[in-house]
């Protein structure tokens, strides 16, 4: 088996690819046309195959992409290797942590197909890979999480869990990220009296809304006023309850941008560190009120590779779009809720009650 190199151009003759890897739950191998079409390989055996690819037009690149955009990286499926026809190679790895990876790239020049191997991607995630390249990002294909069940007790797997949060909006609702139930088998949440259900999805926005009877306080929504640069704030969530256990983790920081990558204005910047698990947690002002969804976390290795320091850059969704997403389905945000003249302490206690953990079966 040959060794191929980052940039390495060798010529392309036939009409099949395999590629063998080492994808996992939420990691997806993909094809991309010029044109923006999406298109997933068959599975043979150990193998991950594109057929006809004359079909697809000259212009393609094959990459791989982890659907969780909000902590971890792609770069687990390596060693990777490709196969075209009884000619085998391995795949050049990334040097940095990416969330979408470009293994090659294949086009045509001078009437002849050429395969240029790559190691490069976005840190990003499929997201802003699309945006790089102006089309849509595959959202229509993922499993939608509104066909996801909720359970009393966990179901079997497929072979992965996880765990994400969510924050009690109503009595009976819960919010928290799409992209902590996608691809689910099923879910749990601990502090529910009952088998609760999706009710709504923003995939634009990477929002759903859970269902249910809940043991808890809601946590009052901030609507009337946008957050401000320099603000203080709380995130709550449950991060790597696996190895720091399974209790709200609370930490402090401030709003250190208005905006979200690309300039995204249904985001802010914030610097109150997080962890893997922190998906769909609080971010709260000095008095409780719910100002954000916790949603993203730059991948800092990628940026310090580059040169740059990342440390404490994370996203939340503002939370103005929590009540858009209540009102699309026929819910109200309660009105009778109040943080006035609490203390920390008091602040604390109220985020143990109304921000929960999700168990997760893939």
């Amino acid at each position: 088996m040959s060794e191929l190199k980052a940039g390495e151009r060798i010529r392309y003759e036939g009409d099949e690819i395999r590629f063998r890897l080492n994808l996992r739950p939420q990691v997806r191998l993909t094809l991309v046309t010029r044109d923006g079409r999406f298109v997933e390989p068959e599975i043979d055996g150990a193998w991950q195959v594109f057929r006809s690819l004359s079909r697809h037009g000259d212009d393609a690149e094959i990459l791989v992409f982890l659907e969780d955009t909000a902590i971890g990286h792609a770069n687990d499926v390596y060693p990777a290797q490709m196969r075209i026809g009884e000619s085998e190679w391995s795949m050049p790895e990334p040097i940095g942590s990416l969330r979408s990876i470009i293994l090659c790239q294949l086009y045509r020049k001078d009437g002849v197909t050429r395969l240029k191997a790559s190691n490069e991607g976005h840190a990003f995630g499929i997201d802003a890979y699309a945006r790089a390249r102006n089309i849509e990002p595959p959202r229509h294909q993922r499993s939608a999480p509104t066909d996801v069940p909720g359970h009393r007790d966990l179901p079997p797997s497929r072979g992965g869990r996880g765990s994400g949060s969510g924050i009690l909006v109503t009595p009976t609702l819960i919010v928290t990220n799409e992209h902590v139930l996608e691809d689910a088998t099923g879910f749990r949440v601990p502090v529910a009296r009952d088998a609760c259900r999706v009710v709504g999805v923003d995939p634009m926005h990477d929002l759903a809304l859970i269902e249910g009877e809940f043991s808890g306080d809601p946590i009052p929504v901030r609507i009337a006023d946008p957050v401000w640069l320099g603000e203080d704030i709380m995130a709550a969530g449950y991060p790597l309850s696996d190895l720091l256990g399974a209790d709200l983790k609370v930490t402090g920081g401030h709003v250190s941008g208005l905006k979200g990558l690309g300039g995204d204005l249904s985001r802010f910047q914030f610097s109150a560190p997080i962890g893997s698990g922190s998906s769909g947690g609080a971010v709260v002002d000095k008095q409780g009120r719910l100002v954000g969804v916790t949603a993203a976390s730059l991948a800092h290795q990628n940026v310090r590779d580059h040169g740059a320091n990342s440390e404490n850059v994370n996203f939340a969704i503002k939370a103005c779009l929590v009540q858009e997403l209540l009102s699309a389905h026929g819910f109200e945000l309660p009105t009778n809720l109040s943080s006035d003249g609490m203390s920390p302490r008091e602040l604390t206690n109220r985020l143990r009650r109304g921000v929960v953990q999700i168990e997760v079966a893939f």
